[in-house]
């Protein structure tokens, strides 16, 4: 990994204000907190809707600005001082602008008011403004810290799944491979060429996309594989013209589905069958379609398939959250496994 990409890894750290649900989180919160503070006014009852007013104008004003100015901070500030600044030092310096801010308005509104500025009254909204942002910036500490937690923890997970091929695919390939030396020296020279090709992608990190033509090359390769092992037994249909050749995706994506579908449905049917990848562009993402016949039902279902789903599933939530989706489920004698990611070029 180079500097730069240290300089990105920690500069993802810290938080982004100019995100949408970020400033209607806000706004809520402020609602919430002058509804608050209306309530514990001494005589509430009396000039509640005054106090209510009076305390969402200044909280939102207090609140909005000071998430533009964070926002613009985390924008405009060099990528070089980003990746020096800790969660806990930005958290430090958000706290000082907030604070700043709520001074500027709480002598603003005093003047508003015509009022000399009080003392008390400055020092309680900067009490308050510092308890306040001092709870979001240690939950979203400790969010991040969690959240952080779990990727490290689905990550290895993932790494674990690229970084071996199934043992029976290992010495399945093995034996087609000394069976066809004999017969076939250049096929078998391939054979171990797109093998090769194969471990190669499973090494590769997670996080590091790569193009959809890419991937599908890899996939027809271990196809390629299966069908010296399995003959006119494996049919695979694809129809992805409608999936641009560009398109990033994870590596290793589609593969261990084919041969979840390979193994699974395939194989453990004597007639064999046919394996279906379809592929629909929609506006902000792609559907890949997986499709397999279901073995007979006297044949007994093996757990790692779920088992791989579940990795893949949670691959995809460490890589895109919950803009991508894995589902799948069983229709007519027939095995269907969608994914859903976003576009990415």
């Amino acid at each position: 990994m180079n500097d730069t990409d240290d300089n990105l890894n920690s500069a993802k750290q810290l938080p982004d204000f100019c995100q949408p649900a970020t400033v209607y989180l806000t706004v809520i919160a402020s609602i919430l907190l002058s509804l608050l503070l209306s309530l514990v006014t001494p005589e509430w009852h009396t000039s509640f809707f005054y106090n209510l007013s009076l305390h969402s104008f200044f909280v939102l004003w207090v609140s909005l600005t000071s998430l533009g100015l964070l926002c613009l901070l985390r924008h405009y500030l060099p990528l070089e001082v980003q990746s020096k600044l800790s969660l806990k030092r930005f958290s430090g310096l958000a706290i000082s602008i907030i604070l700043l801010v709520t001074l500027c308005f709480s002598l603003l509104i005093s003047f508003y008011l015509s009022q000399e500025p009080s003392l008390w009254f400055l020092l309680r909204n900067m009490i308050i403004a510092f308890i306040v942002s001092g709870v979001f910036f240690r939950y979203f500490y400790l969010r991040e810290d969690s959240v952080r937690r779990i990727q490290s923890e689905a990550e290895a997970r993932v790494q674990a799944l690229q970084s071996r091929i199934r043992p029976h695919f290992l010495f399945n390939s093995l034996n087609t491979l000394a069976n066809l030396a004999a017969v076939d020296p250049e096929k078998t020279e391939q054979m171990i060429l797109d093998m090769a090709d194969i471990f190669r992608a499973s090494m590769k990190r997670s996080d590091v996309l790569i193009p959809f033509s890419e991937e599908k090359q890899l996939c027809q390769q271990y196809l390629s594989l299966e069908s010296q092992r399995l003959g006119d037994r494996l049919n695979v249909e694809w129809q992805v013209h409608h999936i641009a050749d560009n398109l990033l995706l994870p590596p290793l994506l589609l593969q261990p589905l084919l041969e979840n579908a390979v193994y699974h449905g395939i194989q453990k049917r004597p007639e064999g069958g046919t394996i279906r990848i379809k592929g629909v562009s929609y506006q902000n993402h792609i559907q890949l379609e997986i499709t397999n016949p279901l073995p007979p039902s006297e044949v007994e279902h093996h757990k790692g398939n779920s088992m791989a789903l579940k990795n893949i599933q949670q691959r995809l939530e460490v890589l895109y959250g919950n803009k991508a989706q894995l589902t799948y489920h069983q229709a007519q004698n027939e095995f269907y496994c969608l994914v859903k990611i976003p576009k990415q070029l």
